[in-house]
């Protein structure tokens, strides 16, 4: 029987998800392309790979240890690409078929070799949907302004993703703050929030409008509470189903403290008419 294989990159995801794989009965192997130590319960089953060396180490080690499914998962910021890479030669002359160097070129091209060397490529929440924050308000009570600002930014945040820039924006008084790019969520809120300063701004996060669920889903911990506590930011506006928030119950209670407001939306619906009811009530956690 073939096994379930891990990619991981940094954070805690890889590592929840492969709990999770292996609770459900699945045989799991880990392949770690960062510095990050595995966990203890993991070590047995985690191997180092270089993931620019796509084809001398991750399919190497992959087919070597009976891979057939295979789950991409956690960061994976592009100083792998541009710090000191060492690619392998075939992946150098993938690269160079490359049009551009956008995520979802690098994803498609990348997913094709892994498919047609037998690795079937599986969506990110396969094992993670219980990740996934039911709809509604979690946390303090908003103001008009603030539910304006929320959907406003879920319109700018939809647009950056139609034009695969990020997933992220950071609004306050109708007027767009900070846009995410290459830098990640936590830069995007600190740059944002800094220039709307104890003003409350509000942090906008989605999924690609035609996402592929096996790449890059949105993704919120700890690490984005703090990024905007330190900028003042005050309310953060998720995608519902199709945003993975680590440690729910830690999660809502540390934004609570802090006085964070958590918003579980769905885009499409994120008018202030339907925002105002969707917010009437706090969800009880």
């Amino acid at each position: 029987m073939k096994r379930l294989g891990i990619l991981a990159g940094r954070g805690e995801l890889p590592w929840i998800a492969a709990r999770a794989a292996v609770a459900a009965g699945e045989d799991v192997r880990v392949f770690c392309f960062t510095n990050e130590e595995p966990p203890a319960e993991f070590k047995s089953i985690s191997i180092k790979v270089v993931l620019t060396k796509l084809y001398s180490s991750v399919f190497k080690n992959m087919k070597a240890h009976n891979v057939g499914k295979v789950i991409m998962i956690g960061k994976a910021t592009r100083d792998i690409l541009y710090d000191n890479p060492r690619f392998d030669l075939r992946a150098l002359l993938l690269l160079a078929r490359m049009t551009n160097q956008a995520d979802t070129t690098i994803f498609d091209f990348a997913s094709r070799e892994f498919e047609k060397r037998g690795f079937h490529i599986i969506p990110q929440d396969t094992h993670l949907k219980h990740l996934y924050l039911p709809e509604g308000r979690y946390g303090p009570a908003l103001k008009a302004r603030e539910i304006d600002d929320i959907s406003f930014g879920m319109i700018y945040a939809r647009e950056i993703n139609r034009l695969d820039l990020g997933q992220t924006v950071v609004a306050g008084q109708l007027s767009i703050l900070a846009v995410e790019c290459a830098e990640g969520t936590d830069q995007c809120i600190r740059r944002g929030g800094g220039l709307f300063r104890n003003k409350g701004a509000v942090v906008c996060k989605v999924a690609k409008t035609a996402h592929d669920p096996r790449f890059d889903l949105p993704v919120t911990g700890l690490s984005t509470l703090q990024s905007m506590k330190e900028s003042g930011c005050r309310i953060l506006a998720i995608e519902s189903g199709r945003t993975l928030v680590v440690h729910h119950a830690e999660f809502i209670r540390t934004a609570q403290k802090m006085g964070i407001s958590i918003v579980s939306c769905n885009p499409d619906k994120s008018d202030p008419k339907t925002l105002t009811k969707l917010c009437k009530k706090a969800v009880r956690v």
